[in-house]
């Protein structure tokens, strides 16, 4: 004879707990992740094309203006910023597959 044992489920405010303490921590690698990136753009930018600080700052500040006012303009979420760039970039005749970019 075989016994079936029911695995209890945790209570509603445990797992909302978990839940919100994983998005808490999904934001925080997100966040981690975007000034990674955002050093990584201005590192080149300073390598290759020989920004100074000055500049940097001055494009940084541009690029952080821009992204805002898509975002607010199209009031979507933040995730959907690459791909509104993207589609500026390829009206303005850029194809970005060519850098091995995908195009959504």
């Amino acid at each position: 004879m075989k016994a079936y044992l029911r695995q209890a489920s945790p209570p509603k405010r445990q797992t909302k707990a978990i839940h919100d303490e994983i998005m808490r921590q999904m934001a925080e690698l997100d966040e981690k992740d975007a000034q990674e990136t955002d050093a990584m753009i201005l590192w080149v930018l300073h390598s290759e094309f020989g920004f100074g600080e000055k500049r940097l700052k001055q494009f940084y500040d541009a690029f952080n203006e821009q992204r805002e006012e898509l975002v607010k303009h199209y009031a979507m979420a933040d995730e959907d910023f690459p791909w509104l760039c993207a589609r500026k970039l390829k009206d303005a005749g850029i194809d970005i597959s060519k850098f091995g970019l995908k195009e959504d």
